[in-house]
């Protein structure tokens, strides 16, 4: 709903607080900056913005709401610096109302915590503009670690706790953080997630009435998951990324996108390669002749595809999780080579592999090849020793590749 007058907004902010209805609170409080008609009244300062908010609020929701105004004001006029200013100090003054009161007020909470955010990222492009230092985004950050700590550390029963509120605050830390690239601070995050006083209602599941929202729900498993490939635990990515990717809802079509960026990757690296189909639905062209290239071993393609597609994975940070899986490239030509032997084969010449890379156009030695074997070897993609002296690869006669699941999943 939108008010057209400031004295409006002020009514249906100090009715939301009298009757604690968290829902009219949010709704009031939006940072709406297409509602012409308030912006009008506020940018031609008719009202006494201070005197109406403290006659109609207590405090600190009079300085609350008067800020709230400063912040739609200065957006009015372009100045997008003053508006995070205020809208912070707003977002601070709320937080000590929140702070003592009950859980009600959690989709106000929601409400500053986004607005905050996207303010701030506003705020740090107008300085940028100026060529001034850009600041903002990590101020908002220490803004939101207030409400992360009120939610996380509620003491209220279960049904009635602040902690329903906390995993909309951590998704926007989370986006700040990866934004900041300041991503350490993300396990403090996670570790309050997976502590024992918070709700373990992370799959979706019903608790005392209450569950997490699935937007929620989604959203987190995907940055736990992208956290969880830059930690190398690619069977708990695949995870995560898997339970965003088939919660997310069909019509998000952009965001199920984003997640199969990370989501296919890492599946290639334990084994599992994606379907053209699937790849051509969702925009994703330049996966497909990767995954090709991996599950054939076809070394040539693989560094073709790499090379072409390189700016477009530093872009989106996948590429050293792409160039990863030349590692189970080189597996799978491997493998294919001595499929070509003699069934019981467990002694394999050197000078094979590399006949056989010079017919793929790959061009290496056999020391080069050699230490590419003792690479696979080390990580246990393959069983076997190397003779050095005999130019031979010694494989084991019972499992001398293992599945990839098995072995990138225990990393």
């Amino acid at each position: 709903m939108r008010y057209s007058s400031a004295q409006a907004l002020t009514q249906a902010v100090a009715q939301a607080v009298a009757s604690q209805s968290g829902d009219a609170l949010a709704e009031a409080l939006q940072f709406d900056t297409s509602n012409t008609a308030l912006l009008s009244q506020l940018a031609s300062g008719a009202v006494n913005l201070p005197q109406l908010c403290g006659s109609a609020l207590e405090e600190p929701y009079d300085e609350m709401l008067l800020m709230h105004l400063n912040a739609l004001t200065a957006a009015q006029r372009g100045d997008d610096v003053e508006a995070y200013t205020n809208l912070e100090r707003a977002h601070t003054s709320f937080l000590a109302a929140f702070d003592k009161d009950t859980a009600w007020s959690l989709p106000a909470l929601n409400m500053y915590d986004l607005g905050l955010r996207r303010a701030a990222i506003r705020a740090d492009a107008q300085l940028k503009a100026r060529g001034e230092k850009t600041s903002k985004l990590q101020e908002a950050a220490g803004v939101l670690q207030k409400s992360f700590r009120i939610t996380v550390t509620d003491r209220a029963p279960i049904e009635s706790s602040k902690k329903w509120g906390a995993l909309h605050v951590i998704n926007n830390l989370f986006k700040i953080y990866f934004h900041l690239n300041n991503l350490r601070l993300c396990q403090n995050l996670i570790r309050a997630v997976e502590g024992p006083g918070f709700p373990k209602a992370l799959d979706g599941q019903m608790i005392s009435g209450r569950r997490f929202p699935i937007a929620q729900l989604v959203t987190y498993h995907y940055f736990v998951g992208r956290l969880s490939l830059l930690n190398s635990q690619f069977a708990k990515a695949e995870r995560q990324l898997t339970f965003s990717f088939e919660r997310c809802p069909k019509t998000a079509f952009k965001n199920k996108r984003l997640i199969l960026r990370y989501l296919v990757p890492v599946r290639l690296v334990l084994g599992q390669f994606a379907s053209p189909a699937l790849l051509t639905k969702y925009q994703l062209p330049y996966f497909v002749q990767l995954c090709r290239a991996v599950d054939r071993g076809d070394l040539r393609l693989f560094e073709r595809e790499l090379d072409s597609h390189q700016q477009l994975f530093i872009r989106h940070g996948s590429y050293l999780l792409v160039e990863r899986a030349k590692t189970i490239a080189y597996r799978n030509f491997f493998r294919r080579v001595h499929a070509l032997h003699p069934a019981g084969s467990t002694k394999l010449d050197i000078g094979v592999f590399k006949r056989c890379l010079d017919v793929s156009g790959v061009a290496m030695d056999a020391d080069e090849i050699e230490c590419v074997l003792a690479n696979l070897i080390y990580k246990g993609y393959v069983k076997g020793y190397l003779s050095h002296q005999h130019g031979k690869l010694v494989v084991s006669k019972g499992n001398p590749f293992p599945a990839l699941r098995e072995v990138a999943g225990s990393e």
